[in-house]
């Protein structure tokens, strides 16, 4: 069992899975996103390799229209 903190809430998943399938799994929509791990800006073609490990801070940044 791993545990992720999704922007400060913890996850906890039966093993490593790459940040993707994190995306998939909380259902998160994907435009006008952008995701840090471990304060680190991952790019969305990189999002299948980047694999996440026990106690990562995942921070998931969502884009607002305003004016």
């Amino acid at each position: 069992m791993i545990t992720i903190k999704v922007n400060n809430n913890q996850q906890e998943f039966l093993s490593p899975l790459a940040l993707q399938e994190l995306v998939d799994k909380l259902q998160i929509q994907t435009n006008g996103i952008a995701i840090a791990v471990n304060s680190s800006v991952v790019k969305k073609t990189d999002w299948s390799s980047k694999l996440l490990q026990n106690n990562d801070e995942v921070l998931i940044i969502k884009s607002t229209q305003g004016g």
